[in-house]
């Protein structure tokens, strides 16, 4: 494939419905704070490209586990998948209900109706067109999802009074506060937790996902597979900045009105009530935006069902059949299956789309709560593979287990402890409806204050936090930042890898093919000099005869040149010839 679909198609798997709705709305109620998450782009992606990167394209996969049977054997592989399918199938529901939620109230637009025509569509060009179609579709849904999000910053802006205004107002609501150094784990976001937590949480997408992988292999050559992926760090940042400063565009509109759970029940419809409020009356306008949200739900879901149903025929499918028939699968039928499995995995996609709305209220923290609790455990194995030689297949299905178990305990035990929200005493007027979409809402609801800023890092509605003081034994554990699931989860499956793989013996009976380790590693076990004890006995040895011999040559050279040589020139001729120069 070239590397411009490529590159677009990288930057869409994972640019989804929920970056577009879910980043404005964070800044909104908690501060500019997550842009600084950005910036771990300068550490994932190197990394990615310098030590992950080389080791699976040159392996020559068609899938990602593959590697792991390579390292480990058929059972790790196998476990791999189904962690993958799990983590994609979770994440693409959230995917396809964000737009769903949002556009239901504020535009009109079914649930039901939604769901199903994103779904259904993005099932039916997958299943057909395969994985040379979802790339090609990807980069021009991304330029829909920039054209959208240009033209409501563009107009908003200028509602607003222009960008000097919007930084003013966010400014005094305090909410260009990026400087929090807090080294707690506890604290939600600081500077410590977006970049080196989001640093692990994005290799888990990186690093060993599917869906990323088989972009990486689909160039013609390792170059070109760097190069699309350097292509993302400035398109991230970019990006991300981007709908940052949407969210600063929402709190400079909304931020010192009438609480906005009066007017927009759910947080993640900001984004569609501000299309509505802004550019309502702009003929096509609004359609251009919706658009640009189905659109960057439509790239990241058909990119899941493609890696799922190749990943399901690779990994599971195609072993099976040649077990049971003895005989390979052909193409023609293998087409076939594919198209069916990919099918099915967009009905299962739709489906639990709709058990989405007991997720939770801020589907971005849910759905990178996703890529820590399953794609943690997952990229801990690719981790053991790559950079740790010494852990066996025995090792690494003992630590991925444990690091499962580990990583659902905490997100359960974070979801069962979790506060209520706040209630809020809402006006009543009964000749206004939330389908008023062209009239403005303060209009029709009282403004509580004017100076004082209504919301702050303090009162995010979606994640009311207790005091420090009134935390005792697990609570206080379960208040640990989402964003440091994925290191928590690499750390236990690590950590228990190692333990088992010492006691059955490491890697001793099985020597791992050093083409399957990271270039890192290599690096690093290159720096030591080591040799054993003969080595060292002949080395000693070696040395002491040529000293004896010098010696002999001296003395041989002394008597020649008669007895009056004295100590002190000996020992100068001893050490010059020593040393190869001439007496």
């Amino acid at each position: 494939m070239p590397l411009f679909p490529v590159a677009l198609s990288l930057m869409a798997s994972f640019l989804s419905s929920v970056s577009v709705l879910g980043v404005p709305t964070e800044i909104f109620y908690n501060g500019a704070i997550y842009w600084v998450g950005a910036f771990s782009a300068f550490l994932f992606i190197p990394f990615t490209v310098h030590f992950i990167l080389p080791v699976l394209y040159n392996a020559g996969l068609s899938s990602a586990f593959e590697y792991l049977e390579m390292r480990f054997n058929k059972l790790v592989r196998i476990i791999g998948c189904l962690v993958f399918q799990l983590q994609m199938i979770l994440y693409m529901a959230v995917v396809l209900y964000a737009p769903a939620l949002a556009l239901n109230q504020v535009m009109g637009i079914d649930m039901l109706v939604s769901i199903l025509v994103i779904g259904l569509v993005c099932t039916f060009y997958t299943a057909i067109g395969g994985l040379k179609a979802v790339m090609w579709t990807d980069a021009f849904q991304m330029i829909i999802v920039f054209a959208g999000l240009m033209t409501l910053i563009i107009k908003a802006t200028i509602e607003v009074g222009g960008i000097a205004k919007v930084f003013e107002k966010a400014s005094a609501g305090g909410k260009l506060e990026i400087d929090n150094f807090d080294p707690s784990p506890m604290v939600r976001h600081t500077v410590w937790t977006l970049i080196l937590g989001g640093f692990m949480t994005a290799l888990t997408v990186y690093g060993g996902n599917q869906a990323m992988v088989q972009r990486y292999v689909s160039m013609k050559n390792l170059r070109g597979a760097q190069t699309a992926l350097y292509l993302q760090l400035p398109a991230s940042i970019v990006f991300t900045s981007l709908l940052v400063y949407t969210g600063l565009v929402l709190f400079a509109k909304y931020g010192d009105q009438s609480p906005v759970p009066c007017i927009i029940p759910k947080a993640d419809q900001l984004i569609p009530y501000l299309v509505m409020d802004v550019l309502g009356n702009v003929y096509g306008v609004p359609g251009l935006f919706v658009a640009c949200i189905f659109s960057a739900s439509l790239s990241t879901v058909s990119s899941g069902v493609n890696a799922l149903a190749l990943v399901f025929m690779t990994d599971i499918f195609k072993p099976v059949y040649k077990k049971i028939t003895l005989t390979e699968v052909n193409e023609s039928k293998a087409t076939v299956y594919s198209k069916v499995v990919a099918l099915l995995y967009g009905l299962l996609t739709i489906g639990l789309a709709f058990l989405s709305q007991y997720f939770g209220t801020l589907i971005l923290q849910i759905s990178l709560s996703i890529f820590g609790m399953v794609g943690g455990p997952l990229l801990a194995l690719f981790v053991m593979a790559l950079f740790f030689p010494c852990i066996n297949s025995l090792g690494a299905t003992v630590g991925m287990i444990c690091s499962l178990t580990f990583s659902f305990w905490l997100a359960i035990g974070t979801i069962a402890s979790r506060p209520s929200p706040p209630t809020y005493s809402c006006p009543v007027d009964t000749n206004t409806t939330m389908t008023n979409y062209t009239t403005h809402w303060t209009s029709n609801y009282t403004i509580l204050s004017t100076t004082t800023p209504l919301y702050n890092s303090s009162t995010d509605i979606g994640n009311i936090q207790v005091a420090a003081a009134e935390k005792t034994g697990l609570q206080t554990f379960y208040s640990i930042s989402y964003l440091w699931y994925s290191t928590l989860a690499v750390l236990v499956a690590v950590s228990v890898a190692l333990l088992v793989s010492c006691f059955s013996g490491g890697t001793k009976k099985k020597p791992v093919d050093r083409r399957l380790l990271s270039p890192l590693y290599l690096w690093i076990a290159s720096l030591a000099n080591t040799y054993n004890s003969t080595d060292l006995e002949m080395h000693i040895l070696n040395k002491t005869d040529s000293k004896q011999g010098s010696e002999e040559k001296i003395n041989g050279t002394i008597s020649a040149n008669g007895s009056h040589t004295g100590n002190g020139e000996k020992a100068i001729i001893i050490e010059r010839m020593q040393n190869g120069e001439k007496t």
